[in-house]
């Protein structure tokens, strides 16, 4: 427990440990609390897209969270009777993770946790926020533990973590606008014996006459039910949990059926889509649930969560590192609730696709279940959906802190813009996108590697492309920048040469030296000509130009770092 943080952490959930942990990676001091006496335990959570395995695998932990989990390539709907009436593979998604991994929320917190322990991180269990001001230069606030009388902790920042009831949230005032849904929903974690065979490494839905119903395989032959119980009624679902009975025969009428067994976990929920108006006031922060909570069609909403830490994570990194100015943290509120909002949306339209069938809904609703579900069934809207489910279509191109260079006037490393270049390179990904993936080669070991996978760590990457008419020219003006930066901005910036086919003498200085053998990688970022891509720690683009501007890229770093 640090003694004296420069951060505190409300919630220790997969959001919370995550956030933590980023945090201890950028070597920020920090504390954890949470009011319960333990781990939930909960399966409720169970599904890490694609776009939460990249940032897994940035971090090393990808192939823990794959070998314990079950990755699913396919999403089906179904009648009960086993009819298709949608069938989705993931297989064309642009990532090295094209599958949604199936996993309950309780092992996704035991993968994280000894994550955090491995930076000698330790949970506070029973510890309880009671209150916090904040001033100009930081945030006291008063604990409360189980064991203990109140404490007061003075901190620089203070992240609420602490789930859809955030006391962070109320404590600040910020409005939570949204609507709830009729439907009560009964979830649990089981074993079933189907009366028919399932598709396996699936991820099923149910429509029918007399509701919907999701299944989530698990390892070890469990999985994840979660089906409609009709209309709810008063302000909160049934209290208690469902019993073994209940839960049969929602099995019974909303799938094929089968024999439920060994039931673990299990709850009643309502559904709700709603939206914190600020994700920040002053040094204070809203992540995950307490930011926003949604309707878990999509199986959105710990990914979203957890991104929201990644986001900021490197942000509080630089600027409590003394690398980067304050105002670097005023861009987390613009990137991550304009991202938080087209999730709800997103979600709410699954959610009325999924209810299509149901025959308890008001004609307005009918209305529209029916709208979506036709508008679901075009090839277009089916690619758009899945990338937007796997959580790889979100951009920051309307962030403050992007930016982007391009001119028809020859560099000085004696590229001339072309009018396909130009065209190409507006096609390309754009600032504040996520960055691209292709296979290269490292110089000189010849070992290959992808792109993603030289972009992890802390820093920011400076990607220099030399493009496919390279002259000497071309490459001594690159190392030099290259060289510059390295010597200017070490610390916080790693610069990468990319260069087509074979590398020239020229290409020895300081560096990583990237041969993209097939010309794929300049390709896809548009490079005819050299070209640059600052890449952020969190895998999206901060500032590009064509050509490669030294003068406009340290322009950008003024800005941007200290």
């Amino acid at each position: 427990m640090a003694t004296d943080p420069q951060v505190l952490v409300v919630g220790a959930g997969p959001v919370g440990l995550f956030m933590a942990a980023e945090l201890c990676r950028y070597g920020v001091s920090c504390r954890i609390i949470d009011k319960n006496s333990g781990p939930s335990g909960q399966s409720r959570a169970t599904i890490l897209q694609p776009r939460t395995l990249e940032v897994l695998e940035a971090l090393g932990l990808v192939k823990k969270f794959v070998a314990t989990g079950m990755p699913c390539h396919t999403i089906g709907t179904y009648t009960p009777q086993m009819k298709v009436l949608q069938h989705v593979n993931n297989a064309e998604l642009d990532s090295p993770f094209p599958f949604a991994l199936s996993l309950p929320q309780s092992k996704t917190e035991q993968l994280l946790t000894h994550h955090l322990a491995s930076f000698g991180q330790v949970i506070e269990w029973g510890g309880e926020l009671r209150s916090f001001v904040q001033d100009e230069d930081g945030v006291t606030v008063v604990l409360c533990h189980a064991d203990g009388p109140e404490e007061s902790v003075r901190v620089s920042y203070l992240i609420g973590c602490d789930g859809a009831h955030s006391t962070v949230r109320h404590t600040l005032g910020v409005p939570f606008a949204g609507t709830d849904y009729p439907t009560d929903y009964a979830v649990a974690d089981v074993r079933i014996d189907w009366r028919v065979a399932i598709p396996a490494h699936e991820i099923c839905i149910f429509v029918g006459p007399q509701g919907m119903m999701f299944y989530g395989p698990f390892a070890e032959e469990r999985c994840l039910i979660a089906g409609d119980i009709g209309v709810g009624h008063g302000d909160h679902p049934p209290r208690g949990i469902p019993s073994l009975e209940e839960l049969q025969a929602l099995v019974n009428t909303h799938s094929p059926g089968g024999v439920l067994h060994d039931l673990g976990w299990r709850s009643y929920f309502r559904v709700h889509l709603r939206q914190a108006e600020r994700y920040n006031v002053g040094r204070v922060f809203l992540a995950g649930d307490a930011a926003h909570v949604q309707s878990p069609a999509g199986g959105q909403g710990m990914n979203t969560g957890i991104q929201d830490a990644y986001n900021l994570g490197w942000k509080l990194g630089l600027v409590l590192n003394d690398s980067a100015p304050a105002a670097l943290l005023d861009s987390y509120h613009p990137e991550r609730h304009r991202a938080g909002k087209d999730m709800l949306v997103l979600n709410d339209y699954l959610y009325h696709v999924g209810m299509e069938h149901h025959t308890d809904w008001p004609l307005s609703e009918a209305l529209r279940r029916r709208l979506a579900l036709v508008i679901a069934g075009q090839e277009v809207i089916q690619q758009r959906m899945k990338r937007a489910i796997a959580e790889l279509n979100i951009n920051y191109r309307h962030s403050p802190i992007v930016a982007q260079h391009r001119s028809l006037l020859p560099s000085p490393g004696g590229g001339q813009q072309q009018l396909h270049g130009w065209h190409d390179f507006g096609a390309a990904p754009h600032a504040g996108d996520r960055a691209v993936d292709a296979r290269l080669t490292r110089h000189p070991s010849g070992k290959s590697v992808r792109f993603s996978q030289a972009q992890h760590g802390t820093k920011h990457h400076l990607v220099l492309f030399a493009g496919s008419q390279a002259t000497d020219a071309t490459y001594h003006y690159l190392q030099t920048l290259a060289d510059t930066i390295a010597q200017r901005c070490g610390r916080t910036v790693s610069p990468h040469v990319v260069v087509p086919h074979e590398v020239p003498p020229q290409v020895q200085g300081r560096g990583d030296i990237l041969v993209d053998p097939r010309g794929e990688l300049h390709h896809r970022y548009g490079a005819r000509i050299e070209s640059l891509y600052l890449i952020r720690p969190d895998g999206y683009i901060g500032f590009r130009s064509q050509p490669a501007d030294g003068e406009a890229l340290q322009s950008y770093l003024a800005k941007t770092f200290v």
